[in-house]
């Protein structure tokens, strides 16, 4: 079952299941799924991802192995599976600032580039040097490295979503700062977290993209629309954060995924916007109204 390795504490078994211990069997597990024409899909930490009840039929690739990480002077390098929130103890420990906004984040290094991840004004696109990757090209994999630049950065997209690219690791510049700082700076941005009840219950994080072109975040237009608490099953629009949906205890996938599609279709009736999901959809889904 995928759901211990998500923070849905959602989903179905996969057919196939590798957790590799080194790069180099990162990159033998994928190799093995493009020789036999096997569907993959690589995941860290679980969060920002929905599984379906009914599981994956192809090979899930657990990073949690993938955990090496170290400082360079200025730079922290990182594998894909190391936890972001272990990136941001490592960098205070080197008195490294430039990592405070991803505190309490609950993600790993991959889907942080993945993402983009962004919160209290910073995001990954703005520390990122370059990364390393495997690319597939005529049915091989090869590693490539790419600049920050390269790397096509905007709200919650990068160039990981559009290609055939597997994040290996990823340099991170950042600035020698004061510890004691760079401490209160990640203590107070974990406390908001826990304050906002991000904690309370198992949830992947904002459901919705922000459309910054309307003025309001998902949340407020959710909040305002009348839909906060709203529930089908034991999945729930959260009351402390209208853009978050948390398992109550027993929700499954598919509570889950009619509860997104209620919240859009509400919106849409009430105010006539129409929210793009941000959370990834692993396994078969059928629509549902």
């Amino acid at each position: 079952m995928l759901a211990p390795y998500t923070t849905f504490r959602i989903g179905g078994p996969a057919r196939y299941f590798a957790e590799p211990q080194s790069l180099t069997l990162y990159k033998s597990c994928l190799q093995w799924a493009v020789d036999r024409k096997v569907p993959f899909v690589i995941i860290g930490a679980g969060a920002n991802i929905l599984v379906s009840d009914s599981g994956y039929r192809g090979l899930v690739v657990h990073t949690g192995r993938l955990d090496r990480a170290d400082a360079d002077g200025e730079i922290v390098t990182a594998e894909c599976g190391v936890l972001v929130d272990s990136l941001v103890d490592l960098s205070l420990n080197h008195s490294i600032s430039g990592l405070e906004f991803a505190a309490g984040l609950p993600g790993t290094v991959g889907g942080a580039l993945f993402m983009n991840a962004q919160a209290f004004s910073g995001s990954f696109a703005g520390i990122v040097e370059k990364v390393t990757a495997l690319v597939l090209e005529g049915g091989k994999l090869e590693q490539k490295v790419l600049a920050g630049e390269d790397l096509e950065f905007s709200y919650k997209r990068s160039i990981f979503q559009k290609r055939t690219l597997f994040i290996e690791t990823a340099s991170l510049k950042l600035f020698k700062g004061d510890p004691t700082e760079i401490r209160s700076k990640i203590e107070e941005n974990r406390k908001k977290r826990r304050e906002r009840g991000h904690y309370s219950h198992p949830n992947a994080g904002s459901i919705f993209k922000n459309d910054y072109s309307i003025g309001k975040p998902a949340g407020q237009i959710i909040d305002e629309a009348g839909l906060k608490g709203e529930r089908i099953g034991e999945a729930e629009v959260f009351t402390g954060h209208a853009n978050f949906i948390i398992n109550r205890g027993k929700a499954t996938a598919d509570d889950v995924y009619r509860l997104i599609r209620f919240v859009q279709e509400g919106v849409l009736k009430r105010t006539g916007i129409t929210l793009e999901r941000e959370i990834i959809l692993i396994g078969d889904w059928k629509e549902t109204s």
